[in-house]
């Protein structure tokens, strides 16, 4: 249970006509210096920070980097934060599915734990941990072993990029910290959380997710930020979902940094790469708070 608390953590510590590209330049005119602005794939291989164009003399230039949340701290709160993923006494999966649910969840689970696994190991779980964990499972099989084995270590994209700042004697920036980003993945209403599993379960079944895993994954591999949107506009989430974990948080983020942040260091923005496309996206946002964000050549 322990190995799986920790996977899920790192795996939740990360959602049109954006030029193929996921590394991006951020000038003020009233200001001198660069900063930048990079779309993550939180499974994605450490070595795809050296296929950046510009990332390295990037990071060489800026004063700090800045993140979802300070991916050392995380690691170092695991044990409490895993608390925000076990379900109250009353709201077991056991509670929550009915027996077809759990004998589904049980076969979708199977295609990568075995055919001995038995979704009552997971009854302990809130129905999103659960589902975090499906949506993990997709991705590290679309990604490849050698990555599997990389998260298992705690190793992911968002946290190299923070280490080799850390590494070159820069500051870390936290937009949330460990705490909070963990309240909000799995803090939505449990029947909500129980119809999210439910649905992610079905397109696990149906081969859907395991597909949309392996187009994302190229996708972000090929650095092609048009095709992630795509995927974001195809996706089944509500609304309301996409506000809360997406929408609210660029513009918070926004705010952030174009009143705190921005005006006074340079700093290179690691954050998921749904994070910057669309017209709620961080890359659209900054461009409306007065910023030029261009693609990196």
């Amino acid at each position: 249970m322990k190995k799986l608390l920790l996977g899920l953590l790192i795996s939740a510590a990360g959602s049109f006509g954006a030029n193929a590209q996921i590394f991006w330049k951020i000038c003020n005119q009233d200001s001198k210096t660069e900063s930048y602005l990079l779309g993550t794939h939180h499974l994605a291989p450490l070595s795809m920070l050296d296929s950046i164009s510009g990332f390295a003399d990037a990071m060489a230039k800026v004063e700090a980097v800045a993140g979802e949340i300070d991916m050392a701290d995380m690691l170092r709160q695991a044990p409490a934060l895993a608390g925000h993923m076990l379900a109250p006494a009353d709201s077991a999966l056991t509670s929550v599915l009915s027996a077809a649910g759990l004998d589904s969840l049980g076969m979708a689970m199977s295609k990568y734990m075995g055919p001995q696994f038995n979704a009552a190991q997971l009854a302990p779980l809130k129905p999103a941990a659960v589902t975090t964990q499906i949506a993990l499972l997709e991705s590290l099989s679309a990604m490849g072993p050698e990555q599997a084995q990389a998260i298992a270590q705690g190793k992911q994209l968002d946290s190299e990029v923070q280490d080799r700042a850390i590494a070159a004697g820069k500051t870390v920036i936290a937009f949330e910290t460990a705490d909070e980003q963990m309240s909000l993945l799995m803090g939505a209403p449990i029947s909500e959380q129980a119809q999210q599993l439910m649905k992610a379960i079905e397109q696990s079944l149906d081969g859907t997710s395991s597909k949309n895993a392996i187009r994302l994954t190229e996708a972000y591999l090929s650095q092609n930020l048009d095709a992630i949107a795509e995927l974001m506009l195809n996706s089944e989430s509500s609304p309301k979902e996409l506000d809360r974990l997406i929408y609210n948080r660029n513009k918070n983020w926004a705010t952030k940094l174009t009143s705190e942040i921005l005006p006074s260091k340079s700093v290179l923005i690691a954050v998921g790469a749904g994070h910057l496309p669309g017209e709620q996206g961080l890359i659209e946002l900054l461009r409306n708070a007065g910023y030029t964000v261009s693609p990196v050549k």
